[in-house]
């Protein structure tokens, strides 16, 4: 029987920050369809592999890394997080990335929004399209009902709960085309018990389309709740 190509590894992942070794010789991989716990106390240097994974500047700036790290069995070395996203990588940080000021829809679909041509179209080009709200809110509504929360798409950030605030970013990142893999670091710090199981159940949803997960937490009970594998 042919064994499954992984759809991440990372080999032999070694990095120093001025000297100082935070990662040595760090290897694990992740198939698709999988949770994969990441654990250890902090400083063990569970985001900084998963910043050499995203591509952050971070890594760049404080000399790069060494090591190996293959998509689909190709070696790839992202620069920045637009080329991990463009190889259907999506990370939801501890820190919120959303736009206060703009909806839940809007957030969504920020950089990937629908247009429409109109009469201005017509006549001075493409540039003037407009955008067909009500198809980008179909959208974000179905990628939030596929998370099993009720937030209405028309919310403003701003007014959100924390919580809200914590599926809309992971209704943004399910939302991207391609997507395969999905870094959640510490997804459950700002959730209510809850909300907490909800969204364990909602990962299991997206595991069932194929979707790969990376999960970082300190709570021993979602690791045996949700994970596949331990690293």
């Amino acid at each position: 029987m042919t064994q499954q190509q992984p759809l991440l590894k990372m080999q032999g992942i070694t990095k120093e920050y001025f000297g100082n070794r935070v990662l040595t010789d760090v290897s694990l991989d992740l198939n698709r369809g999988e949770v994969l716990g990441l654990v250890g106390e902090n400083g063990a240097g569970k985001s900084t592999l998963m910043n050499i994974l995203f591509g952050m500047s971070v890594i760049a700036q404080t000399g790069g890394y060494a090591g190996k790290v293959y998509i689909d069995g190709k070696e790839v070395n992202f620069q920045n997080p637009f080329d991990a996203l463009k190889a259907g990588i999506g990370m939801v940080h501890q820190e919120f990335s959303l736009i206060p000021g703009f909806t839940a829809t809007e957030n969504i679909l920020l950089n990937g929004e629908i247009l429409h041509d109109n009469i201005v179209t017509k006549l001075f080009g493409p540039r003037l399209k407009t955008l067909d709200l009500p198809e980008m809110r179909a959208v974000a509504e179905k990628s939030i009902e596929l998370l099993g929360v009720e937030i209405s798409p028309d919310t403003l950030v701003a007014e959100m709960p924390v919580g809200h605030k914590q599926f809309t970013e992971l209704a943004r990142e399910i939302h991207r085309p391609n997507m395969k893999l999905l870094v959640l670091d510490e997804p459950t710090a700002v959730l209510t018990e809850s909300e907490a199981q909800v969204l364990l159940t909602s990962l299991r949803r997206l595991t069932a389309t194929g979707i790969a997960i990376i999960f970082i937490t300190h709570r021993l009970q979602e690791i045996l709740d949700i994970c596949d594998r331990i690293v």
